[in-house]
């Protein structure tokens, strides 16, 4: 149920990221929702499941940035693996911690598929504009997964319903003994 729910949710930030994202640049910033759907898959799925994630998110990257074929791909692909290594080392689950993640894997991916896709000689004066761009970037990706993490939270917690129980409802007899 989770692959699915990412998946819809992929779709919706991906449509998101397309249609209303231009259109909501703050300070020259604008939020990566497609990386967001990445950090949300590292959170709920905790497993090797997320390299695949990795790689989806990487090719929608790629393709709507048309940068050079793969780089997306490697990239993310080797911060979901530093990532996934520490979340589950210093077990995160905080939301200051989760936060604090988003923001560190958006900034280093904003930064570094930059320098990857425009590599120049002349791209050392532009390294110091290249660093507060990216800083914006991620700390406006951060806070907008903050506010999804939370509205996610919000609704779990009101409606409490869980999608992995059987909801056939049978009674069974169970003898008070049997134990």
């Amino acid at each position: 149920m989770k692959w699915i729910s990412l998946l819809l949710f992929c779709y919706l930030m991906l449509i998101v990221q397309i249609s209303f994202v231009p259109d909501a640049i703050i300070a020259g910033s604008r939020p990566n929702l497609i990386l967001l759907v990445l950090c949300f898959a590292l959170f709920w799925l905790r497993d090797a499941q997320v390299f695949l994630w990795a790689i989806l998110t990487g090719l929608i990257c790629e393709t709507f940035d048309a940068a050079i074929p793969g780089t997306g791909i490697l990239l993310l692909t080797c911060l979901v693996w530093m990532a996934f290594r520490v979340q589950a080392h210093f077990q995160i689950r905080s939301l200051i911690s989760r936060f604090v993640l988003m923001a560190v894997m958006a900034f280093a991916f904003d930064s570094l598929f930059q320098i990857l896709n425009r590599l120049d000689a002349k791209m050392l004066p532009d390294l110091i504009s290249l660093t507060r761009h990216s800083a914006g970037n991620a700390l406006y990706t951060a806070v907008v997964g903050m506010g999804l993490l939370l509205a996610c939270k919000i609704i779990q917690r009101l409606i409490p319903v869980d999608f992995g129980q059987n909801l056939q409802n049978r009674t069974a007899y169970e003898s008070r003994f049997s134990h």
